[in-house]
């Protein structure tokens, strides 16, 4: 009987390194490009914008909105990690100017995903990189259910 309990201990140990090895390094995480952004929120009956100019320059632009939505979702593809990397930040850091009150601030970092989520009595803002893209929400506590799933369904 020992040497089985000793045997499920070892898979069990295993498993959990497998799994943390998976968070850590970012297996898993496929972030999607352009097309498959604009195809996905279309197909959701959200309208695909091009043509605004982002506040943080990238390769690619994209704001996904819905008349009957009162949030936008912005898209940014960059060249590379860094890039993104960097307007994460520039956003975290001037989440000041989106929160009108105390928020409470969550953030999962991982290899090749960064969230970070404002929850403040009004507001629900989510940044979140994935590899060399970028996803910013500036939405209400009142729609958050509805852009965690819209996240969850893109693995932002």
């Amino acid at each position: 009987m020992e040497k089985i309990d000793s045997k499920k201990s070892i898979i069990i140990g295993l498993l959990i390194i497998i799994g943390v090895c998976f968070l850590v390094t970012g297996c898993g995480f496929k972030s999607i490009n352009t097309e498959e952004f604009k195809n996905h929120f279309s197909a959701l009956g959200y309208t695909i914008n091009e043509n605004e100019k982002g506040p943080y320059e990238s390769k690619t632009y994209s704001v996904a909105t819905k008349e009957d939505v009162p949030f936008k979702i912005e898209y940014y593809e960059f060249d590379d990690e860094v890039e993104a990397q960097k307007v994460y930040k520039n956003y975290k850091e001037s989440i000041v100017n989106y929160i009108t009150s105390d928020s409470k601030d969550q953030q999962t970092t991982g290899a090749v995903i960064t969230k970070y989520v404002a929850t403040s009595e009004k507001e629900y803002i989510v940044i979140s990189r994935v590899k060399k893209t970028l996803i910013f929400i500036n939405g209400t506590v009142e729609q958050k259910d509805t852009i965690d799933k819209l996240l969850k369904d893109i693995n932002y």
